[in-house]
């Protein structure tokens, strides 16, 4: 049986806990960012994706299905989608999400706008 949007962010929910100092934004898509830049997220319709290194990315296509990420009709380069081969296998996808989260941390940071 496929898993349901609320079971993807339950795992996402747990993948967070390891890391206090993230928090998940957003409600219709949950994320997490870091110095402006957004790295992880799921959607709408349940898809959990994370940004990765192009040598992460090449590793996970090894191992697991790469397909492009695609939001509003363009590609999300440096984005994979998260399989539910992986999301089963909450031991990998830590691992998987620390080397997201460790990516996240080399991005440069981007300035946020704020009203005034």
């Amino acid at each position: 049986m496929a898993m349901t949007r609320d079971d993807v962010v339950a795992i996402y929910d747990r993948l967070l806990a390891a890391h206090p100092e993230l928090r998940r934004k957003g409600k219709t898509t949950a994320y997490t960012a870091m110095n402006g830049n957004m790295f992880s997220f799921v959607g709408p319709d349940g898809e959990m994706c994370l940004r990765l290194s192009k040598e992460d990315i090449a590793a996970y296509g090894a191992d697991w299905d790469a397909a492009p990420v695609i939001r509003y009709n363009s590609v999300m380069h440096g984005y994979v989608a998260v399989s539910e081969a992986l999301l089963a296998q909450e031991d990998a996808l830590t691992d998987w999400f620390a080397r997201s989260v460790g990516f996240a941390r080399t991005l440069k940071p981007k300035p946020t706008t704020k009203k005034k």
